[in-house]
């Protein structure tokens, strides 16, 4: 029979690359995406569901009105959850084919009761901005798992000295737990963008028509309850006119996060390199080559890079539709839940693939000690026993340990005769011997020295993750709040539902 292959590489690797990790360099290459409305179906229908709740508690539809559009509204939310509610193309819009299929089944007589009240323009707004909201608690609990990992890491990799850099030279010793806790704040900083997205945003446009309100007496701080809102906008002119500012907000947080896993694809690739051979990525997070057998290639971290550029071009369209718009409802923001759709499905799977390629990943200690004696690595620290124990002023004794440097040319390190020359130069005279000038410049004796908060040495190391990990968990303690309330409202609603229906 004729072999068949699944992909063109992968006879090498040791391990299978995970389906997940295929799935996601492979993205929009094979996988397409859902119409937008589609995917706010659920959003819809539950807006519609409170909607209709609140005309009835109001008085303002009848009991056998309401009863008839919340049966509807349950059966084709039924065929939402299991996929099987279309939309046609010629309905414009979710909302026109939720009120279609009511009216076809309950004529226009009930049916056509339920949009009394209301627009379709803060319909689709308050639609959008639920599900901004559930995709920020999305992003923060990803991000928090990978802070998660990152602080376990950091644990694990306090003590293992490696060279930082600056202008991508060497710069001063540093260790891997020292970076990954820097990473780790990184993303927490990116967690609370979310949060402040939540507080900024968390209200409920529904009521506010077209721009300008409603004269129907209907009761905006219960639907803003039953759907799960901090409260309504306290204006409906500023939460319609204003639509494209929570998404570019979102869009934001999206995007600063999106740099920093950038950041940190583009040091795991240098650092795996055979160059540096700091790193080595596992066969689970890599992918092959069609050509080349050989290779084993960091394909995630490379797309993950991409796609930061991308939110970046999505956040200055966000902003771009937002721009000089004329007060009220303005057609133009509608584009902007395409934008952002598109957005986060693309970016929100980062989060987990870059951690799954840290926490797989398998570091050479011992290269990463050689490369702390290469490029006058433990300078700075020469410099600065040489004020501390002999009192120079930093200036001079920066001057002394950069002719030393000179004078010791291809050494990698600063040699006791070149220091030597370099202090007799500036006529300085300076009790120091062999041993410390040899000593001061090693990894273990820097990163001993190293004790000024928020370092890389051990005790520093270990106090700033003891406070990042409190932010943790009061981060985690938000997330189940936000998820708690997101469920209260969906009960509270059901019951409700439940006091109409029966």
């Amino acid at each position: 029979m004729p072999k068949k292959i699944a992909q063109l590489w992968g006879s090498a690797f040791e391990k299978k690359t995970r389906s997940r990790v295929i799935d996601f360099t492979a993205g929009r290459d094979v996988f397409g995406v859902p119409p937008a409305d589609v995917v706010l179906l659920p959003y819809d229908v539950w807006v519609n569901l409170t909607h209709c709740v609140m005309l009835y508690r109001r008085k303002i539809i009848e009991a056998r009105d309401a009863q008839a559009i919340l049966t509807g509204l349950s059966e084709i939310e039924a065929l939402v959850k299991r996929g099987k509610f279309p939309i046609d193309p010629q309905q414009e819009d979710v909302h026109t084919a939720i009120e279609s299929c009511l009216v076809a089944k309950y004529g226009i007589d009930k049916a056509g009761k339920l949009h009394t009240g209301r627009s379709r323009n803060d319909q689709s707004t308050t639609d959008v901005r639920m599900y901004l909201r559930d995709k920020a608690v999305a992003f923060a609990e990803e991000g928090l798992a990978f802070v998660a990992s990152l602080i376990k890491l950091t644990k694990k990799y306090e003590s293992y000295a490696m060279p930082g850099f600056t202008h991508h030279q060497h710069a001063m010793v540093t260790t891997f737990g020292h970076v990954l806790l820097g990473w780790a704040l990184m993303v927490v900083r990116d967690v609370q963008r979310f949060t402040h997205w939540r507080a900024l945003h968390n209200r409920c446009p529904l009521g506010g028509g077209a721009s300008y309100g409603t004269s129907i007496p209907i009761d905006r701080e219960l639907t803003a309850t039953l759907l799960g809102f901090d409260g309504p906008e306290l204006s409906s002119f500023d939460g319609l006119t204003n639509r494209w500012e929570a998404e570019a907000d979102l869009a934001f947080a999206i995007s600063a996060l999106m740099n920093h896993l950038s950041q940190i694809a583009q040091t795991l690739m240098v650092f795996s390199t055979p160059e540096f051979g700091m790193v080595k990525l596992s066969d689970e997070y890599s992918t092959g080559s069609s050509m080349m057998p050989q290779k084993k290639n960091p394909d995630p971290l490379e797309v993950i890079k991409a796609k930061a550029s991308i939110a970046a071009g999505s956040l200055q369209s966000l902003l771009g539709i937002g721009k000089a718009n004329f007060i009220g409802y303005n057609r133009d923001s509608q584009l902007g839940k395409f934008v952002l759709m598109e957005l986060i499905e693309e970016t929100l799977p980062s989060v987990s693939i870059l951690k799954g390629t840290l926490t797989t990943l398998t570091v050479n200690r011992e290269r990463m000690k050689e490369w702390c004696s290469k490029g006058f690595i433990g300078a700075t620290s020469l410099v600065e026993q040489l004020v501390a124990r002999f009192h120079l002023p930093f200036r001079l004794g920066k001057i002394v340990v950069e002719k030393a440097v000179r004078y010791s040319k291809d050494q990698g390190v600063v040699t006791f005769p070149s220091l030597q020359r370099a202090l007799k130069e500036e006529k300085m005279s300076v009790q120091i011997s062999e041993a410390q000038v040899r000593a001061w410049q090693t990894p273990e004796v820097i990163l001993h020295a190293t004790s000024s908060f928020g370092g890389p040495g051990k005790k520093s190391l270990q106090e700033s993750a003891r406070i990042l990990t409190q932010e943790l968990v009061r981060l985690k303690g938000w997330v189940k709040e936000k998820t708690n309330q997101r469920k209260q409202a969906r009960a509270t609603l059901a019951n409700e539902i439940k006091k109409v229906i029966n």
